[in-house]
């Protein structure tokens, strides 16, 4: 069952106050965990002793940490991978925050994976370009960031024990080309054909068994038989390797593939190094102590914005490439208010559970206001210029603890100022949000309720309908800017793309009425019953669910289900996803290079229209573009917009969250 996430302790505003932000018990706990951290004080018998420790951290799609240094657009990710000690991957990470003390943690290594549609320089992925496009729009260079997060496991043993990675870029881009990661390989070993083997090809397993027989031979004097000391003790004597994997959006679905993968890789080494059934990397055994993902969307190869594809392609089966670990504690915290249909969930439930460990939580809020990424005061949302009252620092608060608790050793108390600054959340965030919680009978000090997702669904999203539909009528800039006080100051861009949502509101709203009023309509000499224009069945599906509530939805600001605390948080904290994105049309940075050039060029050879925008560019400090209504919204040809309910998979490409106890309405949510 998945559930609604508790009320927010005030404790929580500073994750970076370790004795505040736990309790004692907590605080216990975690000391516990510190245990294995460094070698005992005081036991000279285990003062060589060294568990190693690895977090990887596979960032969302358009996330990029070196692209942020300058905005506060980190995604939650980038923030949580800056409280982790340890090195880094040398050329990852431009300008790093190691934390104060991280000489202590030679042991510890972190794994940053910047998101598709980015670049990454370490798969020849340009970020720009076609580059850019296809790894927005598909997920390209998605295959080369797992097998290098792979391959750097076994850069990191051989850094510990050796000094240097083993596998370089061009080996590890090599390998990109022979291994296959698709679901199908990850279930059972393919065997070669004939005319493969005469090929020269290499299965995927057998490429991976010869990375670790690589591994094995360069680190050789260091490994050592359960109970043995090694032959050269300058490094200690490694115990566990204890894993953690962080992801958020499409980095998600990475980070999900990637431990399948990486258990896969260890049960090899445990072959090789004759430890069959077990887990090792370079015959030391392998803990998997945590998975942490935000809001999983898959959309690899040709997603779900079209109606015959599911986004699960190649590397991201939903069956077996995107199922939780055996034994991998994991948490997932989800979004109740996106709706693009680019953007269905891949819930960690597998048909009718989640699996043993697995936490599901939802959060109210789109997309990136659960795994952060948007700019500090964009579409009006907050006044902090460092975003500590962006509603996405919530669900980081909570990944934070929850993954301190399991066991993860992130350090924010030891962090770098700029790095804590990131982590802050702001207690009038957290008391606005509670009174939301409170309006759904969340009540402090004790547990949210647990439902069938979509019955869940219907309690956050129900209200937000309502709440959208109390100013749908607000059709141009001045009107919108008059109705709400937090779009004084927007910019053009943000309140463009807004009035683009709401017209497309209005739009479908339209569709919505003359399908429920039963309007007839002529077509040539035949007369039938209105149908809305749409290839997708499922908008319907959905309205035939929202028909018995109609006439409360519409009361708007009225209605019994939009209490004030509800319209506090959509108003001054929860982002339009849905008129950001946008298929078609030129980007906001597009539009500015255009009024650029235009700025120099005779005042001659511009129209007047274009005269005004370039005047008004000038004037704004060349920061605005003109007012306007911005298209190039997901089409609701293909069923989307703000009148539907989220997909959301369960485990397969035909398994949409079917839930035991729910009402036959409610058994699935496609």
């Amino acid at each position: 069952m998945t559930k609604l996430v508790d009320n927010i302790s005030i404790s929580m505003a500073d994750p970076c106050n370790f004795d505040k932000f736990f309790s004692e018990k907590e605080t216990r706990d975690i000391r516990r965990f510190s245990v294995r951290e460094l070698p005992p004080i005081g036991n000279p018998n285990a003062s060589c002793d060294f568990n190693l420790f690895f977090g990887f951290f596979f960032d969302g799609t358009r996330n990029n940490y070196n692209l942020c240094t300058e905005n506060e657009g980190f995604s939650n990710v980038a923030r949580l991978y800056d409280t982790y000690p340890g090195q880094a991957v040398p050329g990852v990470v431009k300008e790093a925050l190691p934390l104060d003390g991280n000489e202590e943690y030679p042991h510890f290594f972190k794994v940053y994976i910047p998101g598709v549609g980015t670049p990454f320089p370490q798969v020849n992925d340009s970020g720009k370009g076609m580059d850019a496009t296809f790894g927005a729009a598909s997920a390209l260079f998605g295959h080369e960031r797992i097998v290098w997060a792979l391959m750097q496991a076994i850069n990191n043993l051989n850094r510990y024990f050796v000094g240097q990675e083993l596998l370089d870029k061009g080996k590890i881009l090599s390998l990109s080309k022979q291994l296959v990661i698709t679901g199908w390989h990850l279930k059972k070993e393919r065997w070669l054909t004939a005319g493969e083997i005469d090929q020269g090809k290499q299965s995927t397993y057998d490429t991976l068994r010869e990375q670790l027989k690589l591994l094995h031979g360069s680190i050789k004097d260091f490994m050592h038989a359960p109970g043995e000391k090694p032959a050269n003790m300058s490094k200690g004597k490694v115990g566990n390797i204890h894993l953690s994997a962080f992801g958020f959006s499409r980095g998600a679905t990475k980070a999900r593939c990637f431990s399948n993968w990486m258990q896969r890789l260890c049960q090899l080494d445990a072959e090789l190094t004759g430890q069959p059934g077990q887990m090792t990397l370079g015959g030391f055994p392998v803990k998997f102590d945590f998975l942490g993902i935000f809001d999983t969307v898959a959309s690899v190869g040709l997603a779900s914005s079209t109606l015959l594809f599911d986004g699960h392609a190649e590397w991201a089966d939903a069956e077996t490439s995107l199922r939780v670990p055996m034994g991998m504690p994991c948490v997932h915290l989800v979004a109740a208010h996106e709706i693009r249909r680019s953007f269905p969930l891949d819930s960690i439930e597998m048909g009718a559970g989640a699996p043993p460990g697995g936490e599901e939580i939802m959060f109210p809020g789109v997309h990136s206001d659960v795994g952060g990424g948007y700019l500090p005061k964009e579409q009006g949302r907050g006044v902090d210029p460092k975003g500590a009252d962006m509603l996405s620092r919530i669900p980081l608060a909570v990944m934070y603890r929850k993954a301190r608790l399991a066991g993860v050793p992130f350090k924010a108390e030891k962090a770098k100022p700029a790095a804590q600054l990131r982590m802050q959340v702001d207690p009038k965030l957290i008391a606005d949000f509670n009174a939301y919680l409170a309006a759904l009978g969340v009540e402090a000090g004790k547990p949210a309720p647990e439902k069938a997702y979509k019955s869940l669904l219907k309690d956050l999203y129900l209200p937000y309908i309502a709440w959208r539909l109390s100013w749908v009528d607000k059709q141009d800039d001045a009107s919108l800017r008059a109705h709400f006080d937090n779009l004084q100051n927007a910019s053009n861009a943000d309140v463009n793309d807004l009035l683009g949502g709401n017209v497309k509101l209005a739009e479908h709203l339209g569709y919505y009425k003359s399908w429920s009023r039963g309007e007839i309509v002529e077509i040539g000499k035949m007369r039938r019953a209105y149908y809305p224009p749409t290839f997708d069945p499922k908008v319907v599906k959905d309205w035939s669910e929202f028909k018995g509530i109609w006439p409360e939805l519409e009361k708007g600001e009225q209605s019994s289900l939009l209490k004030p605390a509800a319209s506090c948080l959509f108003q001054y904290y929860v982002h339009d996803s849905y008129a950001w994105f946008r298929l078609t049309g030129k980007e906001e940075p597009e539009i500015l290079a255009m009024l650029e050039k235009m700025s120099h060029q005779d005042p001659n050879s511009l129209s007047e229209e274009e005269k005004d925008w370039v005047k008004l560019y000038v004037d704004s400090g060349r920061k605005q573009i003109p007012k306007a209504v911005t298209g190039g919204q997901e089409p609701f040809s293909v069923g989307a917009g703000y009148l539907r309910y989220r997909k959301v998979y369960a485990g397969a490409d035909n398994v949409l969250l079917t839930r035991r106890g729910q009402s036959s309405s409610d058994t699935a949510l496609a």
